[in-house]
């Protein structure tokens, strides 16, 4: 049995056969991004059932996250996020480990334009810089 707090995760990708032939239905792994207050923790979970991953991905989307192929990202996590090029996609910074490096993702260029546009509605603290 596992339990996994939903609202701590900033950021969680789905390892599943599609992408790695090694894992089946009842072996799949998640790397969960949690937000643990000044830091961000990163955790693998193994063995994870097909019915868990989605679960969590109906729930997660509920709250509000995006998809970037496997990969679901909290809005509200983003500290900061840089586009490389719009095919390319770019990157998203969510926080720092305890070494003080960031902590950065990458998402396609379509998610990278959905987060820019959730984070600029309705805030005057955002903004975008070209």
């Amino acid at each position: 049995m596992r339990y996994i707090n939903p609202r701590r995760i900033i950021a969680v990708k789905m390892v599943t056969p599609e992408d790695n032939p090694l894992v089946t239905d009842s072996s799949r792994l998640m790397d969960v991004w949690f937000d643990a207050g000044s830091v961000v923790r990163h955790e693998m979970f193994k063995k994870v059932r097909r019915e868990e991953q989605e679960a969590l991905i109906a729930l997660l989307l509920q709250r509000g996250f995006v998809q970037s192929g496997r990969l679901y990202l909290d809005p509200k996590g983003v500290l900061f996020a840089e586009m490389e090029h719009e095919l390319v996609g770019g990157i998203v910074t969510v926080g720092y480990q305890e070494n003080g490096k960031p902590v950065e993702l990458k998402v396609s260029g379509k998610v990278f334009g959905e987060l820019v546009g959730q984070l600029s509605v309705g805030t005057e603290r955002s903004f975008t810089v070209q």
